[in-house]
């Protein structure tokens, strides 16, 4: 693992992270209200209230999520943020459609416009995040000489 693989990974989280959160806080949290897998009871004892998020265990699932994302796409050979937005797409439908719907075929956590909604919104935030990703590992050359 090299320094620029490195700031690839931390800046990738970030990214990824903020896209993520924004999504759900401006679209999803709606939607999910108005698309629930089950009763008001149930969806409280499904999630936690903001206030008791588990912070560090968030910052964990957040580095290796880019860290995951960077692998994946330094893998791929991308080198531009075009290039890297080709592969983050596929990446993205590819895991978020595996993860949402193995989630739905077996647990009561998701509707099915939830689900649809969830993979769009995921793969977009991948999407973007393995442009990112693979941008600044093709810059390579530049960031080593400025550090």
């Amino acid at each position: 693992m090299n320094r620029n693989f490195f700031i690839s990974g931390i800046i990738t989280s970030i990214v990824n992270l903020i896209l993520q959160s924004s999504i759900y806080f401006i679209f999803l949290k709606k939607f999910f209200a108005t698309h629930p897998a089950g009763s008001d009871e149930y969806i409280k004892q499904l999630n936690r209230p903001t206030d008791q998020l588990v912070i560090w265990a968030l910052l964990i699932s957040a580095l290796v999520f880019g860290f995951f994302i960077t692998t994946t796409i330094k893998w791929s050979g991308a080198k531009s943020f075009s290039s890297g937005l080709k592969y983050g797409f596929i990446l993205g439908v590819l895991f978020w459609t595996a993860m949402n719907f193995g989630l739905y075929s077996a647990q009561n956590i998701f509707s099915l416009p939830s689900v649809l909604a969830d993979l769009l919104c995921s793969a977009f935030s991948m999407t973007i995040s393995g442009a990112v990703s693979a941008w600044i590992l093709g810059k390579q050359i530049q960031i080593i000489k400025h550090l």
